[in-house]
C-alpha cells in the first residue's frame, strides 16, 4: 500500500508546479529537499506568446505571429522546514520560433530567441484534514520577470503574484483533487507605453489512477480565464478563454527518483495547441 500511495504522489507531482509542491506535503511530508526539473514543448498556431510557469498564460506582447513553438525548462526546488509550512523557489528559461509574414516582401520568416524568463519565490501551507479533504495554499511572487515587447526587453521585479487554493483526498486506488486560483500582473512600462497583460482566475480538478505499483496514470481538466490586455489604457485584446486537459503518465524509479511524461491540450483559439513535458523528481 505504501508503495502504491507512493506512485500516486509521483504522478500528481508533475501535472503542475503547484501540483507538485502540494501533492506531495500531503502524502509524503518529510523534512529535506525535493527538485523537480521540467522539459516541455508548447505549440501554437494562434498569435500570442505564453508563458508556463506558474500557469499557462498569454503574455503582453502585442506582436502578430502566424506561429510559436516554444521549449521551457524550469527547475524548482521545495524545501520543507516543518510539516505544515514548504518553502519554494523556480526559475526557468526558454528558447522560442515564432513565426511571420515580412509586411513589405510577403515572405514567410521567423525569429528566434533564447532568453531567462523568471524567478519565483512562495510557500506553501497545508491545514489540519476534514472530513476526505486536506486543503492546502500555494502562495507565489516573480522575484524577476524578463519580458520582451515588440524589440525592447526588460526586467521586472514583484510585478506578478499567484495564489492556488485546493481541495485533495484519497480514495483507493485514486487520488483526487479541485482547486482554484488567481494571478495578478501590474502594469509593466515600455517605451511603446504602459501593457496591462491582465488578471487570471481559474478552477480545475485532477484525477490520478494507480496501474501498478510503479506506473500511474493521470487525467486532468482546467477552465482559465484571463482579462483583457490594455495598451496605454486602450483595450487591445478580447476576454481570453483557455480550457485544457490534460493527460499523464509517471514511472517510480525508487523511493527518490521518479520520471513522468505528460500532455496538455488547449480547448479554444486563445489557448496553445499542446503542451508536451517530461520531468524529473528527485527527493534529496
Amino acid at each position: 500500500m505504501k508503495k502504491i500511495l507512493f506512485s500516486i504522489v509521483l504522478l500528481l507531482s508533475f501535472v503542475f508546479a503547484s501540483d507538485e509542491l502540494s501533492i506531495d506535503s500531503l502524502f509524503k511530508k518529510q523534512i529535506g529537499l525535493r527538485s523537480i526539473t521540467s522539459f516541455s514543448l508548447l505549440s501554437t498556431g494562434n498569435a500570442n506568446s505564453y508563458s508556463l510557469y506558474p500557469n499557462i498564460s498569454v503574455t503582453g506582447d502585442p506582436t502578430i505571429w502566424n506561429d510559436t513553438k516554444q521549449i521551457f525548462l524550469n527547475q524548482t526546488l521545495i524545501y520543507t522546514i516543518a510539516p505544515k509550512f514548504d518553502i519554494l523557489i523556480a526559475g526557468g528559461g526558454s528558447f522560442a520560433r515564432q513565426e511571420y509574414t515580412n509586411f513589405f516582401t510577403n515572405e514567410y520568416s521567423h525569429k528566434n530567441k533564447i532568453s531567462f524568463d523568471s524567478l519565483w519565490f512562495g510557500f506553501m501551507y497545508t491545514a489540519n484534514s476534514f472530513y476526505d479533504f486536506v486543503p492546502q495554499i500555494t502562495l507565489q511572487t516573480a522575484i524577476v520577470q524578463r519580458e520582451k515587447v515588440v524589440n525592447e526587453t526588460k526586467n521586472f521585479s514583484f510585478k506578478s503574484q499567484s495564489l492556488q487554493i485546493s481541495l485533495r483526498g484519497y480514495s483507493d486506488p485514486v487520488v483526487y483533487s479541485f482547486y482554484t486560483g488567481f494571478d495578478y500582473n501590474a502594469k509593466r512600462k515600455f517605451s511603446i507605453g504602459n501593457i496591462e497583460y491582465g488578471h487570471s482566475i481559474y478552477v480545475g480538478g485532477d484525477l490520478s489512477i494507480v496501474l501498478s505499483p510503479k506506473i500511474t496514470l493521470d487525467l486532468g481538466a482546467r477552465q482559465r480565464f484571463q482579462t483583457e490586455q490594455k495598451i496605454n489604457g486602450y483595450q487591445n485584446s478580447e476576454l481570453r478563454s483557455i480550457p485544457t486537459l490534460s493527460l499523464g503518465s509517471t514511472y517510480s524509479v525508487n523511493s527518490n527518483t521518479a520520471f513522468s511524461v505528460s500532455a496538455n491540450f488547449g480547448g479554444s483559439s486563445a489557448a496553445p495547441d499542446s503542451v508536451f513535458g517530461l520531468s524529473l523528481w528527485k527527493k534529496f
